[in-house]
């Protein structure tokens, strides 16, 4: 009974899990054959396309599927050689086409195939890569993989008879095209396929592609703004019918990294994508395709610039996290050693200018080292973060809690004279009682030491008269209980 009941669940386990991947390569076809018909739509010269999105996604899917997209993105490329044939009404063989469509999966597949090797290995040699080293990747990457499919991609072309042979002018809008839609595209469908693969988070470079909600008024500012600079720009593009108005476009670098420098990642790569699109659907609606190439190239250097700008915002994050790495105890969040004495000097002269007094208490866990031994550092490390906590609890919020080491602690009280420390000292004491120890039920029994810091006196020569009352105290028979002042 109960292996045929663990039999359902696992072939109803099967089951879901088949269908999920169903649908995902159902829906990765679906958006790559949309993709391709908005490109179609916005070309200019037979063959080429102000922007390529599929290029995009072709190299999206192959960098976090690797082979395991080939089933989708095969097909799609063959069936859009057939739909090509409908568009331009050439009526070629059936049997040309497949042929042809069979060349063009096969350049267009390999040549993303490689990129996407070569920037999974380039980067997963190194165990944390920074933001520069995976643009630079990327930018280097995108462009050689996408003229690589353009050459290969022109030469099956011609070998099959699409398009007449020896056509200069085709391979740099053919290219420009491609790289446009490998760059606005490509980052974006990464990050959002991060949300289900997990594991190509480290390829990000330290940028986090979660969706964000908040400022969400804000952000849609951001992007009125650029849309309208975009409609401008190509307005007056069309009114003027000047060739020079077309290099305006390239301003739209300032606002881009804007929005780059002050929202998250997700939103930067998402603004970068609208922005292109808006520029690749107003251009053919405006009919000024003449400056197309200008166009592709702003597109192009917008995208490139706004993906070094990420490593402002990541660097800032870094430069977060490793400040409070050395100024935040790891285990327990109290301060650092270092931190402390820093943030107490400082409190220490902002006290003394108002005429206020300060004193330091100094404590640390009696038996610590017999329950470690006896019970694990597991248990240790609970009762440190235990002890944090009930401090954090029984303390003012201008209190200041350092760890010094091991179990030993320290509390800065400005404010209050030598009375009114020790007072607390012993309020804390009796609180900390009430935490359990492992083994017998017992109480946490903690040693305190107490000193007013005087006039003129350092922090550090206070934090010396502290710890000697606290080994006063701890060698006393009473130092579960004592407090020396």
């Amino acid at each position: 009974m109960e292996q045929n009941h663990f039999g359902r669940l696992r072939a109803l386990a099967h089951l879901g899990a088949g269908r999920s991947a169903a649908f995902r390569y159902v829906a990765l076809a679906v958006s790559w054959l949309v993709l391709w018909r908005l490109s179609a739509l916005m070309q200019y010269d037979p063959h080429a396309s102000l922007w390529f999105p599929p290029a995009g996604l072709s190299l999206a899917a192959l960098l976090v599927m690797g082979w395991r997209a080939l089933p989708v993105l095969v097909p799609c490329a063959i069936a859009v050689t057939f739909w090509i044939d409908r568009i331009y009404g050439t009526h070629f063989p059936t049997r040309e086409l497949l042929a042809s469509g069979v060349l063009f999966a096969t350049v267009h597949c390999l040549s993303y195939g490689l990129g996407a090797l070569v920037m999974r290995r380039t980067i997963r040699r190194n165990a944390s890569p920074s933001t520069p080293t995976v643009v630079t990747t990327f930018l280097l990457v995108s462009a050689l993989a996408s003229l690589c499919a353009t050459v290969l991609g022109i030469r099956a072309l011609e070998a099959t008879g699409m398009i007449a042979p020896s056509t200069p002018s085709l391979w740099l809008p053919w290219w420009i095209g491609d790289l446009a839609g490998a760059l606005v595209l490509t980052p974006l469908f990464v990050g959002l396929l991060s949300w289900r693969y997990p594991q190509i988070e480290p390829w990000l470079g330290g940028l986090s592609f979660l969706p964000q909600s908040r400022g969400s008024g804000s952000y849609a500012g951001k992007l009125a703004l650029e849309i309208l600079a975009v409609v401008a720009v190509l307005a007056a593009d069309a009114y003027f019918h000047s060739p020079e108005t077309a290099f305006a476009m390239f301003f739209l670098i300032l606002p881009q990294m804007w929005v780059v420098y002050t929202e998250s990642p997700f939103r930067g790569a998402l603004s970068i994508a609208l922005v292109s699109t808006a520029i690749a659907v107003l251009v053919a609606l405006f009919g000024i395709t003449r400056d197309a190439l200008v166009y592709q190239f702003a597109i192009c250097v917008i995208a490139a610039s706004a993906y070094f700008g990420f490593a402002v915002p990541a660097l800032v994050a870094q430069n977060r996290h490793l400040s409070e790495l050395a100024s935040t105890d790891g285990l327990t969040g109290a301060a650092t050693k270092t931190h402390f004495f820093e943030c107490s000097e400082r409190e220490l002269a902002d006290s003394r200018s108002q005429g206020l007094p300060v004193s330091l208490l100094v404590m640390d866990i009696d038996r610590f080292k017999a329950i470690n031994d006896g019970y694990g550092h597991a248990a240790g490390d609970q009762i440190l973060l235990n002890l944090v906590r009930t401090l954090r609890h029984q303390l003012r919020q201008s209190d200041l809690i350092g760890r010094f080491g091991g179990d030993e602690f320290m509390v800065l009280l400005p404010g209050l004279a030598l009375d009114r420390a020790e007072a607390t000292a012993e309020r804390l004491r009796r609180a900390l009682t009430e935490l359990r120890m492992p083994g017998p039920d017992l109480g946490l029994s903690v040693s305190f030491g107490v000193a007013a810091i005087g006039d003129g006196e350092s922090i550090m020569e206070a934090f010396r008269r502290a710890d000697e009352r606290l080994l006063a105290a701890k060698r006393s028979p009473r130092a579960a209980d004592e407090t020396v002042t």
